[in-house]
C-alpha cells in the first residue's frame, strides 16, 4: 500500500507539472494568433487575456493523456536510475501491483476530461467565439484619419475629408473591393458610422454610387439620399451567428442530423479513452520491455512513437468516417484494443515466468 501510494504520489504531481508546463506553450503560441485583436480591432490587454484563455479548456482535454504518458515515463525512468524499480521486485511487487496507482490516476484524468468534454468546453469556445466575433465587429475601434487612405479591411479602403465627431464623417470616399469580380466606388457628402444587428455599418447620405466589372465596364451608377454599406468582418448577426462544433454539447451534436455533427460528437466520447490508453502503454512497454533487458532510450521512443500514432488514427478517424457512416465504432477502437493489449502483455509475461522458473526448479 505504501508503494502504490508512493507511486501514484509521484506520478500524479508530476502529471500536473508537465500539464501546466504543456498549456503554458500552447497559451503562448495560439495567444500570439489574437495580436490582431488589439493591432487591427482595439482590443484592451485585458480583453487579450481573456480571450486568449477561454480556449484552455479544449487544449487541457488534449493535454492530460500526452502528459500523464511523459509523466509516466519520467518517474519510471527516474526510479531505474535510482535502482527503485530494482527495490520494487525485490519487495515482491508484481506488474499489476505497480500498474494499480498508474490506473487510479488514469481514472481520474478520465473523470476530468470527460467533465472537461461534456460541459466546459461548449461553454468556454462559447464565450470564445462570440467575445471574438463582438471585438471584430466592435465600431470603437474605427478611428480614420482625415485626407489619407484608410483601410478597414482586405477590399475596403476609406477617404474623409473631415470628421466632426468621432463617428459623423463630412466628404466621404469609399473604395469596395470584396467582390473580387467588381468594384464599386462611393461618394457621399455625409456619413455616420453606426452599429446595427449586422454589425458595423456606414450610414451614407447625398452622394453617388457605380459599380464596376473588372474589366472596366461600368455595370450601374446611380445617386441616392440615403444608403448604407457593411463594414464588418462577417456579414451575419451576430446574435444568430454559426456555432462551431466546439459551442454545442455532445448530446446537441447526437440530436443533429448532420453526418460531421455525429462524428464529432463520437471522437469527444472517445478522446477521454486515451487518458488510459497511452499511460498504460507506456507503463506496459516500460516494465515488459525493461525485463527484457532493452535499451531504455529505446523503450521511451517507441512508447512515444506508438501514442502519437494512435492519436493520429484518432483524428484521422475523423474524416473517414464522415465518408463511411456505418464504421463510426472506429472511433472506440482505436483507443481501446492498445488498452487491452497493455493489460494482457503483463499477463502473459508472469505466465511465461512462471513457466520458465518451473521448468528450471524441476530440470
Amino acid at each position: 500500500m505504501i508503494l502504490q501510494n508512493y507511486i501514484f504520489k509521484n506520478i500524479l504531481l508530476t502529471s500536473i507539472n508537465v500539464t501546466i508546463i504543456l498549456l503554458s506553450m500552447v497559451w503562448l503560441i495560439q495567444s500570439l494568433r489574437q495580436i490582431d485583436l488589439i493591432i487591427e480591432n482595439g482590443a484592451s490587454l485585458f480583453d487579450f487575456i481573456y480571450i486568449s484563455l477561454l480556449p484552455a479548456p479544449l487544449w487541457v482535454m488534449m493535454i492530460i493523456p500526452m502528459s500523464t504518458l511523459f509523466s509516466v515515463l519520467l518517474i519510471f525512468n527516474k526510479f531505474t536510475n535510482d535502482y527503485e524499480t530494482l527495490m520494487f521486485k525485490l519487495s515482491g511487487a508484481s506488474i499489476f501491483q505497480i500498474m494499480k496507482p498508474i490506473i487510479l490516476v488514469c481514472i481520474l484524468n478520465f473523470l476530468i476530461v470527460t467533465l472537461i468534454n461534456f460541459y466546459v468546453i461548449p461553454k468556454s469556445y462559447g464565450e470564445y467565439k462570440s467575445k471574438q466575433f463582438e471585438l471584430r465587429n466592435n465600431i470603437s475601434h474605427i478611428f480614420l484619419r482625415e485626407g489619407v487612405f484608410n483601410d478597414l479591411q482586405k477590399g475596403l479602403t476609406i477617404l474623409i475629408d473631415k470628421r466632426t465627431s468621432k463617428f459623423d464623417l463630412e466628404g466621404i470616399f469609399i473604395y469596395d473591393t470584396r467582390n473580387n469580380e467588381k468594384e464599386i466606388d462611393i461618394f457621399a457628402k455625409n456619413g455616420k458610422i453606426s452599429l446595427t444587428s449586422s454589425g458595423p455599418v456606414f450610414q451614407l447620405s447625398n452622394g453617388s454610387r457605380r459599380e464596376t466589372m473588372k474589366n472596366g465596364e461600368i455595370l450601374n451608377e446611380l445617386s441616392f439620399k440615403n444608403y448604407i454599406i457593411n463594414i464588418s468582418k462577417k456579414q451575419s448577426d451576430p446574435k444568430f451567428r454559426w456555432l462551431d462544433a466546439n459551442e454545442k454539447s455532445i448530446f446537441q451534436l447526437l440530436d443533429e442530423d448532420n453526418m460531421n455533427s455525429k462524428v464529432e460528437a463520437h471522437f469527444r466520447l472517445a478522446y477521454p479513452l486515451l487518458t488510459f490508453t497511452l499511460p498504460l502503454l507506456a507503463i506496459t512497454g516500460f516494465l515488459t520491455f525493461r525485463n527484457l533487458n532493452k535499451n531504455l532510450i529505446n523503450i521511451i521512443s517507441i512508447s512515444l512513437i506508438i501514442s502519437f500514432i494512435i492519436q493520429i488514427l484518432l483524428v484521422s478517424a475523423r474524416s473517414f468516417t464522415i465518408n463511411n457512416p456505418g464504421i463510426w465504432f472506429i472511433f472506440y477502437l482505436v483507443p481501446t484494443i492498445p488498452i487491452l493489449l497493455s493489460l494482457l502483455l503483463p499477463f502473459i509475461q508472469s505466465k511465461v515466468s512462471l513457466k520458465k522458473n518451473f521448468i528450471k526448479n524441476n530440470v
